[in-house]
């Protein structure tokens, strides 16, 4: 008897244990590149608080593909960003669209000459568009449109974003 009353609690407070079907929290994974001549990188992670957007990102641009080598270039640059933004985010059926804006810590290498680097680091104002097709209410495959402004040098491009989310 002491067993069935066991099953009858566990049946009855497992529905207040379970997580419902629509959470107000939603957020999304993009992992991007693009290979010219040289390559960029982009790890992002947006998520919702309340109604406002976040995202905390990493972009890795200007290293040559598919290793890094020094180039005679002595105004070659490396840049390295990890960045906190604040965005909006549009979404549909089947397209999703977030505009994304917020300060960033910049650091790299500078080319000094064929064999030297000179190091630096300062922070910037990042900008990033994302346009995305899903494919499933899951994943999603689409392009990122990114800008740096900062002390040393501005730069900007184009990923190629895979996508994962909660679909939300």
């Amino acid at each position: 008897m002491r067993k069935i009353y066991i099953l009858i609690f566990i049946l009855m407070a497992t529905p207040t244990f379970c997580q419902d079907n629509d959470s107000t929290y939603k957020y999304w994974m993009t992992f991007g590149f693009f290979v010219d001549k040289e390559m960029t990188l982009n790890a992002d992670y947006s998520f919702s608080l309340g109604n406002n957007f976040y995202k905390v990102g990493y972009l890795k641009e200007g290293d040559s593909f598919p290793l890094r080598t020094i180039h005679p270039d002595p105004g070659k640059y490396f840049f390295r960003s990890i960045s906190t933004s604040i965005g909006k985010r549009f979404q549909s059926e089947w397209f999703q669209a977030s505009a994304f804006c917020g300060p960033s810590f910049v650091y790299g290498n500078k080319g000094i000459n064929i064999n030297q680097y000179k190091n630096f680091n300062t922070v910037g104002l990042e900008a990033e568009i994302q346009l995305l097709f899903r494919f499933a209410n899951e994943f999603g495959i689409g392009v990122g449109l990114h800008g740096n402004l900062n002390y040393i040098k501005n730069f900007g491009g184009i990923n190629i974003n895979l996508t994962l989310g909660n679909g939300k």
